[in-house]
């Protein structure tokens, strides 16, 4: 696979280990049958056809972003731990327009971060809560 495609691959087999409640969020998603047929499709001995795994992770990407967690496969979004554990809870900020992967843990500041590029809320991050909407 070319390097834009294995860094994605890379990014969301790197959070699916780190954080296995990931997969329950793509499966609330509805995106598993593109998670199952991806992973069956990396594992498998043959090359993968690269436009399928892009499709593939098109799709993961674009329904993880409908659960408040946008850009998963185009970098390492450090998800915080117990994401899966407390629904409601605020995790974390992150981009309010949905442009950028930029994700700051509540760990690292009790207060909403300010985002650079946004002009309404005052330019702040919008709270990522896992099972937000």
């Amino acid at each position: 696979m070319d390097g834009v495609v294995g860094e994605r691959v890379a990014a969301l087999c790197g959070e699916l280990s780190r954080w296995p409640e990931l997969a329950t969020m793509i499966h609330d998603a509805g995106a598993l049958p593109q998670l199952s047929e991806l992973l069956a499709l990396l594992a498998d001995r043959a090359d993968p056809d690269e436009r399928h795994v892009v499709a593939l992770i098109d799709v993961i990407e674009e329904a993880c972003a409908g659960q408040g967690l946008p850009a998963l496969t185009r970098r390492v979004p450090s998800l915080p731990p117990g994401t899966g554990a407390t629904t409601g809870a605020i995790a974390g900020w992150t981009c309010p327009l949905g442009r950028c992967s930029r994700v700051v843990l509540q760990d690292e500041t009790p207060h909403p971060p300010t985002c650079a590029a946004a002009l309404s809320d005052v330019g702040r991050m919008k709270p990522y809560s896992p099972g937000l909407r």
